[in-house]
């Protein structure tokens, strides 16, 4: 559970960082000492977000966790086919060897 909220306290930063380069009010990225600086603030919501979690039932997490993968399983596996191939070029001309 804990490498979850560290990769999204991750994707979050970096998303984060993402858009503020893209807005037109700032012109550069920030430092890395600014950067170093934002996430003591960051990483002491870290613990309150484990007790949020902690204190969810337990069948409440699991079956969060079970709707989260399934939700991301349609997402990314649920596209439709793109298949070029016509019902002919499914079925060769000849199956196995010649007759001799």
């Amino acid at each position: 559970m804990s490498f979850l909220l560290r990769a999204a306290l991750v994707i979050g930063t970096l998303s984060y960082l993402a858009a503020q380069r893209g807005m037109p009010g700032v012109s550069t990225p920030p430092s890395p000492a600014a950067i170093q600086a934002a996430l003591p603030s960051v990483a002491g919501a870290l613990p309150a977000a484990v007790d949020a979690v902690s204190a969810v039932a337990p069948a409440t997490r699991e079956r969060m966790a079970r709707e989260g993968l399934a939700e991301l399983g349609r997402h990314l596996g649920g596209s439709a086919s793109r298949d070029t191939l016509a019902e002919a070029d499914r079925r060769p001309a000849w199956r196995g060897a010649e007759a001799r």
